[in-house]
């Protein structure tokens, strides 16, 4: 029974880390920074914005707000990097993972993910360094009555 249970913490951290499981905690495109980056709060002046699809959310999402009868919005906050490319790098939810227990929160995390993988930025010719790390994108819902 304890090896049993060794393999099962060890399955976990390993999906936890796979970039196919961010709703559970993992990296969607994960890269490693370089030596030279820019926090992503400073590269705003230095970039310009081509493409931010939306998510396209579940509409089962609404309907498990509807049933909760939670007045209070729930947010998905993401994190993510832009490399040199404009591509986004490194997305992951960006709450408190133990909120990734709730199935709605859960349920939001992937397609907001896969909507920041089709991200495109453009550098400009003033930017200190073409990676910016730390970024940042919140997706608020609630429910209108």
């Amino acid at each position: 029974m304890r090896l049993v249970g060794v393999l099962v913490v060890g399955l976990c951290a390993s999906a936890c880390a796979s970039q196919e499981l961010v709703h559970f905690g993992g990296t969607l495109n994960p890269a490693e920074p370089p030596g030279e980056t820019v926090r992503c709060y400073g590269a705003r002046e230095h970039m310009t914005i081509i493409d931010r699809p939306a998510p396209d959310f579940p509409e089962e999402l609404a309907y498990f707000m509807y049933i909760s009868q939670s007045p209070a919005p729930r947010e998905i906050l993401m994190r993510f990097d832009i490399d040199a490319d404009g591509t986004t790098k490194n997305i992951r939810y960006g709450g408190d993972v133990a909120d990734l227990d709730h199935g709605a929160t859960r349920d939001a995390v992937s397609p907001a993910a896969r909507a920041i993988a089709t991200w495109r930025y453009a550098w400009n010719e003033t930017a200190p360094a073409r990676y910016a790390a730390g970024c940042e994108t919140r997706f608020d819902f609630a429910m209108r009555g």
